[in-house]
């Protein structure tokens, strides 16, 4: 659960990321969030609720939104749907989900597979515990560029992480 200065920070965070130069231009906005499964789901529907709430009440600009919910659940099992931001306000996004065993996941599948299908999305959210691994750091950074890495934002126990921080240290 976010406290109120962690939903400030990633509302200015997101605006950042709208604001970075040939990333949105004012067209109806697509966003992608990505809730890992690693996380208890409850706590994955209250993060996204509260994350959808400050984003509507940001501006015009989340008022019509395409919305990809991707639910990592492990490298060989990424569920991908559009669905309304209104879905996360409700919480029927996650409303029929059960608790899934824990896996250990690796960003080099998530980065490829957003990079494959997720290129067109102006701002990608990653709400994850950290309990992920780097088998190829070069691929890694391979999938952040040249767009990726501005548009990504991990959530990880309550902190922001850029994307492109982690892999280019």
């Amino acid at each position: 659960m976010f406290t109120d200065i962690e939903l400030l920070q990633l509302k200015n965070a997101v605006s950042h990321i709208l604001h970075v130069p040939g990333n949105y231009t004012g067209s109806v906005l697509e966003m992608a969030i990505v809730a890992d499964y690693n996380l208890p789901v409850g706590t994955l529907r209250e993060e996204c609720r509260q994350i959808a709430d400050m984003l509507k009440k940001q501006n015009e600009t989340f008022r019509n939104v395409r919305l990809n919910l991707i639910r990592w659940i492990s490298d060989a099992q990424m569920e991908k749907e559009v669905i309304p931001l209104s879905f996360l306000l409700a919480g029927r996004a996650f409303a029929d989900e059960a608790a899934v065993e824990k896996t250990v996941k690796t960003l080099d599948e998530l980065f490829r597979q957003l990079k494959l299908f997720y290129a067109r999305s102006k701002v990608i959210l990653v709400l994850t515990d950290g309990s992920y691994r780097t088998e190829n750091k070069n691929a890694v950074k391979e999938y952040l560029q040249p767009f990726l890495a501005r548009k990504l934002l991990l959530l990880q126990n309550g902190e922001q992480i850029p994307g492109i921080r982690l892999f280019m240290a």
